[in-house]
């Protein structure tokens, strides 16, 4: 019986067309993006060797009237500006042959002496500089972060080619999808595909109150298969994302490394701001985290969308009420702020909705708040899903089979 039921719930998951509608409007929503948008966007780690030759130009102009005027010795207040610019010249230059030479090995070096990479790259969102206590510290922070990252092209061993120094092939592209905000869809296709699980069998009411399988074990059994349906549709275009990038730009390669966040091991402060230390762990460690972290989150929305269904009795409410959980930390988010109504914000669970933040270390970086870990987090989220859990059996037996389809009629 179970399993006739479960095998009964999948179908209807695959045939509800508002899932269909939604997949399709995903899948065009990626290939307008890898097909068009991607190959022509300019990334921070982009090169345009023209647009240094004029800067070399302008650099050689200054340079020169500065032995012009005699001004080429060091100052208290400048330094020594014409050999710094001698030094410019020199590396940039370089920069420029080895990019058309296609000597990306070198061309890197050159990149992490400080020159063709601006501090003030674009920002993946709303969250890293929005009212930052200390806009400096976080530019240095950026420049640290692409110094290790350029560093573990070089480390990796593998060959070097222009789509890996710009982030487009497929492995970085995910890992780039995961650290920013457009990660929220896959928690949101979640939410969506299971706020209708219960209600949308309302038609059908009179015969599922006639099935001889506990109220209970029903529900269980469509969460069961929205969580595999969710995952398997997520798995179904992340495999087409990746084998379009991978004929587009190159699979890319598990060796490279993912800058990430640690706490300070030093005990001096910064007025009250510590600074943070960065490290790197690999690429397929960085995966292995996220798909670990993913199901757990899937599972937790698809169980509150379970309670909320025999509460609101409505699916689109359902959509709506899920939705504003899963953004509500844009309500009071702030870079200076730890705690909310006294509960430190470590132990709350949507500080962990973003969960590629949490991983790379961004997110304790943002608030400043050491103890926002990924282990932490497994283990607030786990604890929620517990506490969702014991809401939704007794919820279910208030709100009784024969109540719930009387009232979503």
């Amino acid at each position: 019986m179970i399993r006739s039921m479960m095998v009964h719930e999948f179908k209807m998951i695959l045939k509800n067309k508002k899932n269909v509608l939604f997949i399709i409007a995903l899948v065009s929503l990626i290939l307008s993006y890898l097909l068009l948008v991607l190959p022509t966007k300019e990334t921070s780690d982009s090169f345009d060797p023209e647009a240094m030759r004029l800067e070399l130009k302008d650099l050689e102009a200054v340079t020169q009237g500065m032995i012009a005027r005699g001004g080429t010795g060091y100052g208290e207040m400048t330094g020594a500006p014409f050999a710094s610019n001698i030094y410019a010249i020199k590396v940039q230059s370089r920069m420029i042959h080895a990019f058309e030479d296609k000597d990306y090995n070198r061309f890197i070096q050159l990149r992490m002496k400080g020159f063709g990479f601006n501090a003030m790259n674009e920002q993946r969102d709303w969250m890293l500089i929005a009212n930052a206590p200390y806009p400096g510290i976080d530019q240095a922070r950026n420049s640290s972060l692409v110094n290790l990252r350029y560093q573990g092209y070089l480390d990796a061993g593998i060959p070097i080619t222009y789509e890996v120094i710009e982030q487009k092939t497929a492995l970085q592209t995910i890992v780039n999808f995961i650290l920013g905000t457009t990660a929220f869809m896959v928690l949101f296709c979640a939410i969506y595909f299971s706020s209708d699980m219960m209600t949308k069998d309302r038609q059908h009411r009179s015969l599922l109150q006639g099935m001889p399988i506990g109220w209970y074990r029903l529900i269980n059994i469509k969460s069961v298969v929205a969580f595999f349906y969710t995952l398997l549709v997520l798995a179904a275009l992340l495999l087409l994302v990746v084998i379009i990038l991978s004929i587009q730009n190159g699979f890319g390669s598990f060796k490279l490394s993912v800058p990430i966040t640690i706490p300070s091991s030093l005990p001096d402060d910064y007025f009250g701001y510590r600074f943070a230390e960065f490290e790197t762990i690999s690429l397929a460690k960085f995966l292995l985290m996220t798909f670990g972290m993913i199901p757990i989150l899937v599972y937790l929305f698809i169980r509150l969308n379970a309670i909320l269904s025999l509460l609101l009795k409505n699916s689109w409410l359902v959509l709506m009420v899920g939705s504003v959980i899963l953004f509500s930390e844009r309500i009071y988010y702030s870079r200076t702020l730890t705690k909310l109504f006294g509960i430190e914000l470590s132990n709350l669970p949507q500080t962990y909705f973003d969960f590629g933040r949490i991983i790379s270390g961004e997110k304790q970086y943002l608030v400043h708040l050491e103890s926002i870990t990924f282990e932490k987090g497994i283990i607030v989220l786990l604890s929620t899903i517990l506490v969702l859990e014991i809401t939704l059996f007794v919820v279910s037996r208030v709100v009784k089979k024969q109540r719930f389809y009387r009232l979503a009629a």
